[in-house]
């Protein structure tokens, strides 16, 4: 059988928006993908999750070739640069459309063919990066130390988690148990599943409701004990080798190296994080990947990462995914430092990229992509100064030296009291 591609060719048009809903059961939302606007669900609207206001409205947009906003102007400025975005990768992803689109390429109320899940925000790890509604540590924190406001930075405890989640998990379940059999990818996000009690729920129910036709897609900062990890590998692979799911994918989490990594990813242990990557490397039957997001204070260690990470590449194929997504706060995104601050980094991030697979190859596009948008954009001393506060604040609440892990923002930093 020939392979199927998004039939919607407008300019603006975006597989995603058809094919794929997040759903964050912790705070009662959903979207068409991790960026787009938010949907309030509730038990009584739970089935109709894909098929929201908002989610039909984009459709209707992007068939008229029109850009919807509140999430989409990422892709928007990368490709306005001259880069390649997500809205490109996924769209030439092919046998990912929704089935309604065989009989009407037009419809805008469609089925999901990837769903991605965040059970709760139970984590273990406090990502520079990220906020509460995706970590726990990150809310606990914010409670400890309450509320901090200076110059347009604000910490503060945002994460509300909705009175009925339970009800929503438990709706989520059945929707699985009548319609999952037409999905083709179930990704688990966190948080951090694997301290998730949702995710030995999860694999339950693959175990009583085989999805033969299913890819199943864990994110994980793999910060967990060894034989706590390998316990739950051995009954994912049992659910393969059983055929009750068609393929294992992991997803890793990792941005950059060194005390760097460990800085932005506070609560990493490298040498841990290594072990347990270097246990799945040996795994063959799992489709292995890595995920980054892309700050202004990872780019400069991403060489390293790569070198260390092709150590592997000779004897099997470890997918890259990153972005410059950055939930929280503007002053971390590489850009405010202007364009060409990072050229000769990325010369060294292109010389480590192999070039030799498809995803490879749209890596390397993509990763070329965002470098044009970075080069696009002035330099925004308001936002630097407003890092070097968000820095400071770190520091103070986390025992932290950015300074000694930075040394080479110092000077960028320096008149920042």
């Amino acid at each position: 059988m020939s392979d199927k591609f998004f039939p919607i060719k407008t300019e603006t048009a975006c597989q995603l928006k058809w094919n794929w809903s997040t759903i964050r059961l912790y705070n009662g939302v959903t979207s068409s993908c991790h960026r787009a606007s938010l949907s309030n669900i509730t038990a009584d609207n739970f089935d109709s999750f894909h098929n929201t206001t908002e989610k039909i409205n984009a459709r209707k947009l992007m068939l008229d070739g029109k850009w919807p906003a509140r999430g989409c102007e990422y892709c928007q400025k990368i490709e306005s640069s001259g880069g390649s975005s997500d809205r490109m990768f996924h769209t030439a992803i092919p046998n990912m459309a929704p089935p309604e689109l065989d009989d009407n390429p037009l419809a805008t109320e469609v089925t999901p063919t990837i769903l991605e899940i965040y059970f709760d925000n139970v984590c273990n790890m406090s990502c520079i990066y990220c906020w509460d509604g995706f970590s726990s540590k990150i809310q606990q924190e914010n409670i400890k130390f309450g509320r901090f406001e200076k110059n347009g930075i604000v910490i503060d405890n945002y994460a509300k988690k909705v009175d009925n989640i339970d009800t929503l998990t438990e709706r989520m379940w059945q929707w699985m148990k009548i319609h999952g059999q037409s999905l083709k990818r179930f990704h688990v996000l966190g948080g951090e599943p694997f301290y998730q009690q949702q995710f030995n729920h999860c694999l339950e129910l693959f175990d009583e409701n085989p999805f033969p036709n299913l890819e199943f897609n864990v994110v994980s900062n793999l910060m967990i004990s060894t034989e706590r990890f390998t316990n739950i590998i051995d009954r994912i692979k049992k659910l393969v080798v059983e055929k009750k799911l068609k393929r294992f994918d992991l997803t890793v989490s990792i941005d950059c190296f060194g005390k760097e990594q460990e800085y932005v990813r506070y609560g990493l242990d490298l040498e841990q994080w290594r072990k347990n990557f270097e246990y799945v490397i040996t795994q063959g039957w799992i489709t292995l990947n890595i995920n980054q997001t892309l700050s202004g204070l990872t780019i400069k260690t991403i060489p390293a990462l790569l070198k260390y990470i092709n150590n592997f590449r000779v004897n099997r194929e470890i997918g890259h995914y990153f972005s410059t997504t950055v939930m929280t706060h503007e002053c971390l995104h590489p850009e405010i430092f202007g364009s060409n601050f990072f050229n000769n980094d990325f010369i060294e991030i292109f010389n480590n990229m192999p070039n030799n697979t498809w995803q490879q190859k749209e890596a390397r596009k993509y990763m070329q992509g965002i470098h044009l948008e970075l080069n696009s954009a002035p330099r925004d001393q308001q936002k630097i100064n407003q890092l070097g506060i968000f820095l400071n604040e770190i520091d103070r609440r986390r025992d932290l030296n950015w300074k000694e892990t930075f040394p080479w923002l110092v000077k960028e930093l320096e008149n920042v009291v």
